[in-house]
């Protein structure tokens, strides 16, 4: 249950919100929007147990929808680095569930601004191949959208879903494909021009990795 699964993130103390006090940094996200708030997925995806955990349930709830078949997945695709953990997981549980083999892969990010891309180094995605897509955090849903044209342009099919751990973004879908999550818990984001925790002197800082995330948890 969502209500279940926020209450996994605080345990892991990887659910943050902003406190309004302007010498505490806010979350610059990767779309290089702000936010007062901030999943840090990575916390979970590196439990093994709670990524296995996760992985049941983000597929139960696929399997709840009468449209969704999961002989359809030929293979699980989630952006670097955030995603290729959960891909590898969930990838592995339509495995035992079907009792047939699903593969998996995890493209990542080439290029800045305009000419930014997904790219596959290693494991592709195969001709003809039917993607389920997942994501361990949608904010705006940039990099899933990167990712699909990956799979398309490897000459894959992907399929009217999007798994996520946590769906911050508001949206019910990315286009066309219908998000299913642990966690529907949407938050503001700005503009860096029109950011409020920027107007009262907090700093923008990338909420990912060991020092920021202490940084945005500290005693100010």
């Amino acid at each position: 249950m969502v209500g279940d699964w926020i209450k996994k993130y605080q345990e892991k103390q990887a659910f943050w919100l902003h406190d309004s006090n302007p010498r505490r940094p806010h979350a610059l996200l990767t779309s290089g929007k702000h936010s007062g708030g901030y999943f840090n997925s990575k916390l979970v995806t590196e439990d093994a147990t709670l990524l296995g955990e996760a992985s049941r349930d983000l597929v139960d709830q696929l399997l709840q929808d009468s449209s969704f078949d999961i002989n359809d997945i030929d293979r699980v695709v989630g952006p670097q680095t955030g995603a290729t953990r959960l891909a590898e997981s969930i990838a592995t549980e339509v495995t035992i569930k079907r009792g047939r083999l699903c593969a998996w892969a995890s493209p990542a990010k080439a290029g800045e601004g305009e000419h930014k891309t997904m790219v596959f180094t290693d494991t592709k995605v195969g001709l003809g191949e039917k993607v389920l897509l997942v994501e361990d955090v949608l904010n705006t849903g940039g990099s899933i959208r990167l990712t699909a044209q990956a799979v398309e342009v490897a000459g894959g099919s992907v399929l009217p879903y999007t798994a996520v751990l946590v769906n911050r973004s508001g949206f019910n879908e990315v286009d066309g494909r219908k998000i299913i999550s642990l966690i529907n818990h949407s938050m503001p984001i700005w503009v860096p021009e029109k950011c409020p925790l920027c107007k009262v002197g907090s700093e923008a800082i990338r909420p990912k990795g060991i020092e920021s995330w202490q940084q945005l948890n500290a005693s100010y």
